[in-house]
């Protein structure tokens, strides 16, 4: 076999190979949710799909107890949740010719991982998760717990696992993910209760959960903190008859100056969820969260746009409440109290969750560029010299795209 030798055409590659294993191995959240393959955004037929595709979620049927289906007969009805590859984080550092005469070499500036590489990706780390944890918190609507409150106890994260588990979610792989406060409680709650010695141990040593409650717990500081807006009392104006319908009309808002914020979420009373297969009333209220905020017009009225989109019996396999909400039907926030934050932790299963990283133009006339994935999270990479500031200057941009593909299948613990 013949020699193989690097050179500077290699130096590129090599940096965007580093680059990638340390933002992946900082990563956390996003290592645990489902990851949409690069090639999904490639060429069809010669032309690009451009930055948006549509994942299919496969159509639910009801059975019947009858052999004669002529008057049962189902269409096929498959829901879709757009992935866009439209975000974008970016490192740059710089050094002027001074400074690489005096202070730092171009070794240690391109080459040297501890010094410059591992600290750049961990903060691109850090800004990703962050960006995708406020997204999937925006989209889940299933919410337990008592706001104010720091008790993660067993009874607390069933009511969480009931949530998943009623919506179908599958039984493996589930998470919590919660902050040091939350995790802490945790911990404390279950020291007295029967654990494997490993994860005993990891209680005692690190402070760690392990699994327990039917979650894999992980502790993680980029949770993110839900604001209520200044009117959390409001109720139904204008009774929905439309079936797929995705806004709803309030009344009883503070007039001009009442807000309700995204990512509230709420019941209506006479509104429950029924099963997600055999379409039966679960007897219990469905949970809807608000996607955009809002501030009420001279009459205290607004239009929530909501999530889940209200879909009754005559939508057959969709169907996901009992009945539309009526005109008068009360709102019930469980969020907590106005105009007040707060963290928002998650269990969820990780096909709730779609993840999507892909390399950005290379440019040809540079030093060096390079593109590198680590279980599909990819970094690009690029380093030139500027001519007009004499500075060298090296950059890391991920380019990537989230979707909260099933929301059902996660929920939020708040405290």
């Amino acid at each position: 076999m013949a020699n193989v030798f690097n050179n500077v055409k290699d130096v590129g590659t090599v940096l965007s190979k580093l680059a990638a294993g340390y933002l992946q191995d900082n990563l956390q959240f996003c290592k645990t949710i489902d990851k949409e393959p690069d090639s999904s955004f490639g060429s069809v037929n010669g032309y690009k799909v451009g930055d948006t595709i549509n994942i299919n979620i496969p159509a639910r049927f009801i059975p019947t107890t009858s052999l004669d289906i002529t008057s049962s007969q189902e269409d096929v009805v498959e829901e879709k949740k757009p992935l866009a590859l439209d975000t974008t984080r970016t490192v740059g550092v710089n050094a002027d010719s001074l400074e690489m005469r005096n202070d730092i070499s171009e070794g240690e500036l391109l080459a040297k991982g501890e010094r410059i590489l591992k600290p750049a990706m961990i903060a691109l780390a850090h800004a990703i998760e962050a960006d995708i944890i406020e997204k999937a918190t925006d989209a889940i609507y299933n919410t337990v717990g008592t706001a104010g409150s720091t008790v993660f106890d067993t009874a607390t994260m069933l009511l969480a696992k009931n949530d998943l588990a009623r919506n179908l979610a599958p039984m493996g792989e589930r998470k919590a993910l919660l902050n040091s406060a939350s995790m802490s409680s945790a911990v404390n709650a279950r020291k007295g209760l029967f654990q494997s010695s490993e994860d005993i141990a990891k209680q005692y040593k690190q402070g760690y959960m392990g699994s327990a409650d039917g979650f894999d717990y992980m502790e993680n500081e980029m949770l993110t903190t839900h604001t209520n807006g200044n009117d959390i009392s409001f109720e139904v104006r204008t009774a929905v008859a439309t079936e797929g319908q995705a806004t709803l009309v309030v009344e009883g808002l503070t007039t001009t100056t009442g807000t309700v914020t995204k990512g509230t979420t709420f019941t209506i009373d006479g509104v429950n969820m029924v099963h997600p297969q055999t379409k039966q009333d679960l007897g219990v209220l469905q949970k809807f969260v608000v996607t955009a905020d809002v501030t009420a017009d001279g009459s205290g009225y607004a239009t929530l746009a909501i999530s889940p989109a209200l879909y009754t019996s005559a939508s057959a396999g969709l169907q996901n409440i009992t009945a539309f909400p009526a005109d008068g039907d009360t709102c019930n926030v469980l969020t907590g109290a106005a105009s007040t934050g707060y963290t928002q932790n998650l269990a969820y299963h990780p096909s709730a969750f779609r993840f999507i990283s892909s390399s950005l133009y290379q440019p040809k006339n540079v030093e060096m560029s390079g593109t590198a994935s680590e279980d599909g999270i990819t970094v690009n990479m690029v380093s030139d010299f500027d001519v007009l500031t004499r500075k060298e200057i090296l950059r890391f941009d991920c380019l990537y795209g989230f979707s909260a593909i099933r929301p059902e299948w996660a929920c939020r613990i708040t405290s």
